[in-house]
């Protein structure tokens, strides 16, 4: 919204550059023809070399270009204070109030913003963008009320102006009511060209509210649609997991892993939960972080009963230093006592603190000392 509404205000300030016929350079119609041309840096520099005590200073137009310079620099405080400035010293364009909210909005001012946005009067009653601002403004204010009659009435002045009804959705999703923005964004979806983030919020309210096989369908099109998307991938993934059915879910994470081998985690982790042991080891296997694959080989392998497997770790635990983490060693010491290394087992039972893992440790050292004379029994 800045660079276009900044064009008019810009060529304004820049109106008597081309026409100046004096030989002294004019440090502020150059710098306003490099802010209209959207050099905001260089025009910084020109405008540093005008003289602010010049008794011929156009005072308008001097603090105007300074607050526009301010707000594209990334400087809001000093814009709001250049174009205050700029208004004792008469400047009308209503434009110059709608930086001031953009600066003011950047500093989270958001009461402030309503009030300037309100001293333009009917100025920027054409203007959608105005709309959305007040209405996320309200939002941020906690006024839930005044937000939404603010979408309401940017869709009725701007029919065809999607935006309105997409920054409703998000709103319901907020409130946590994800079967209304379900609804109202596949609405949004029949009208307008979504994009991927909007595929991806709606399918996700889908499946908060519980709407598995809408979710799954609707989902399944944003893959065709947006076949290289990450996210509608993880998403679809997790719906397919709340659903009961976490073989589909591995096998989509494991097709996207070939792609991008970080997701090989969680592949292995889905395939898991699908109970296919054997292809979680493998892909496993696979993963290039060293310490993220010990620890979830070392949860399969205990989870499967492999002890022996998991004793053989320790020295690769060790190296890792992941013995460090106290789950990883009450881990490792269980595996231990299964195999009978009671000594072994005890060493690291011994290191635990953790209040819930201490306990363990004291009903397996009780473990270990009752069979003493028959191991057997502690296998």
């Amino acid at each position: 919204m800045a660079r276009p509404m900044a064009a008019a205000i810009l060529l304004l300030l820049a109106s008597a550059f081309a026409h100046a016929a004096t030989d002294e350079p004019n440090f502020l119609e150059l710098a306003a023809v490099l802010a209209a041309d959207g050099n905001y840096e260089k025009a910084e520099v020109e405008f540093g070399k005008v003289d602010p005590a010049e008794p011929e200073l156009d005072l308008i137009k001097y603090h105007t270009l300074a607050g526009l310079i301010a707000l594209n620099r990334q400087r809001p405080v000093d814009a709001i204070k250049s174009f205050d400035q700029a208004i004792e010293a008469g400047q009308t364009e209503p434009t110059i109030f709608l930086y001031m909210a953009q600066a003011q909005f950047g500093l989270e001012r958001y009461a402030d913003v309503l009030k300037t946005l309100d001293r333009a009067g009917a100025a920027f009653d054409t203007l959608p963008a105005v709309f959305l601002m007040r209405a996320q403004a309200n939002w941020l204010l906690k006024d839930q009320k005044a937000a939404f009659a603010t979408l309401a009435d940017g869709s009725r002045r701007f029919p065809g102006n999607t935006q309105f009804m997409r920054r409703e959705v998000f709103f319901l999703m907020e409130l946590g009511l994800y079967q209304e923005a379900a609804d109202r964004g596949q609405q949004y979806l029949k009208i307008a060209e979504g994009k991927e983030e909007d595929f991806v919020a709606i399918g996700n309210a889908l499946k908060r509210a519980r709407q598995f096989d809408s979710a799954l369908v609707f989902l399944e099109s944003a893959r065709l649609k947006f076949p290289a998307s990450e996210n509608v991938v993880k998403v679809l993934a997790a719906t397919y997991l709340e659903a009961g059915k976490p073989l589909a879910a591995g096998e989509l994470m494991y097709r996207a892993s070939l792609s991008n081998p970080a997701l090989k985690p969680e592949a292995a982790e889905l395939l898991r939960r699908a109970g296919l042991h054997a292809r979680a080891l493998a892909v496993n296997a696979e993963i290039a972080d060293q310490k993220l694959k010990l620890k979830q080989r070392l949860g399969i392998l205990v989870e499967l009963g492999r002890f022996a497997e998991v004793s053989g770790m320790e020295d690769a635990l060790l190296r890792t230093r992941l013995i460090d983490e106290e789950d990883v060693r009450y881990a490792l010491a269980y595996a231990l006592y299964k195999e009978g290394e009671f000594e072994r087992s005890e060493g690291h039972l011994a290191k635990l603190t953790k209040p819930d893992l201490f306990r363990k440790a004291t009903e397996l050292r009780q473990s270990m000392q009752d069979c003493a004379a028959e191991r057997w029994k502690c296998v």
